[in-house]
């Protein structure tokens, strides 16, 4: 495998599981050292754990950081952390999201202010705490300085009964397309990632209208944290300002353009149990 990140570091949110962890694998196996950060301290370990026992990553520099970053203290521990290490930071992945699904006429103002805190106001807030030192650090030759948001197709479109997961996906997009401008001059690339339905624990985790916990089937069509990982490497490398990884992705990326009633007319009839909600 290409040492593509060779003398990049590379700090990752939502590091524990999923696709933070496979993406970690992936940096890790093209070279690149870690900062790896999630709440679950004990996940994030074994997550160094297994990187280190594979010959190919096991000489990849990697720091472990137990944070919550929608925590101001902890967003500031993250950086201090950075700094008296004297790491560069070349790559970062805000990754760490959660789902939530319910009508907006069923959402208590809480859920709605918790999913916009973690899905958009934590990776704006520690992307602003951490742009100094991507500003400051040497672009390896060869290499790239990148701002990443994994993101999701449903922030393409306001999806019926997750309106605000979609309202907290599409407020990422909207600031990462105004950062890619405004970083141009500092050679800071900003790249929006679309996985598809992926096999993670994201789907368990979410939450409905009144803050419980819920549990979603994963889709069929859903593909391993691997094989999302390496499209996002792919997209980091190709410089993608938006990549849709999965065709239902795609369509609606270009059916909302070209013909949004259409497209509205198909998500009411593939989310007719979501448009009903629990009034039934």
């Amino acid at each position: 495998m290409k040492p593509e990140f060779h003398h990049h570091t590379a700090l990752i949110t939502g590091a524990s599981s999923g696709i933070g962890a496979a993406v970690a694998h992936a940096l890790a196996a093209r070279g690149a050292s870690l900062v790896l950060v999630a709440r679950r301290a004990m996940e994030l370990k074994r997550v160094e754990r297994e990187i280190r026992s594979s010959a190919s990553e096991s000489t990849a520099e990697i720091h472990c950081i137990p944070a919550d970053v929608t925590a101001a203290m902890d967003r500031q521990r993250i950086r201090d952390f950075l700094e008296q290490k004297q790491l560069p930071l070349h790559i970062l992945i805000n990754n760490a999201g959660i789902t939530s699904h319910a009508r907006f006429d069923e959402t208590q103002s809480d859920v709605l202010r918790r999913t916009m805190e973690i899905n958009f106001f934590a990776a704006v807030e520690l992307t602003a705490q951490m742009l100094p030192l991507l500003k400051k650090s040497a672009r390896p030759t060869g290499g790239r300085k990148s701002i990443v948001l994994v993101s999701t197709p449903s922030g393409l479109y306001g999806i019926p009964g997750r309106f605000a997961y979609s309202a907290s996906k599409a407020a990422g997009h909207v600031w990462m397309e105004a950062m890619r401008q405004e970083l141009k001059a500092d050679q800071i690339q900003c790249n929006i990632i679309c996985p598809g339905y992926t096999r993670t624990a994201l789907r368990q985790s979410g939450l409905d209208g009144q803050g419980n916990t819920i549990q979603e089937e994963q889709a069929k069509e859903a593909k391993s944290p691997h094989y999302m990982a390496v499209q996002i490497i792919n997209g980091i490398i190709k410089n993608k300002r938006l990549l849709l990884t999965d065709t239902n992705g795609r369509f609606v990326y270009w059916l909302r353009t070209l013909a949004p009633g259409l497209l509205e007319r198909i998500m009411a009839k593939k989310l007719a149990k979501d448009l009903r909600g629990s009034v039934e």
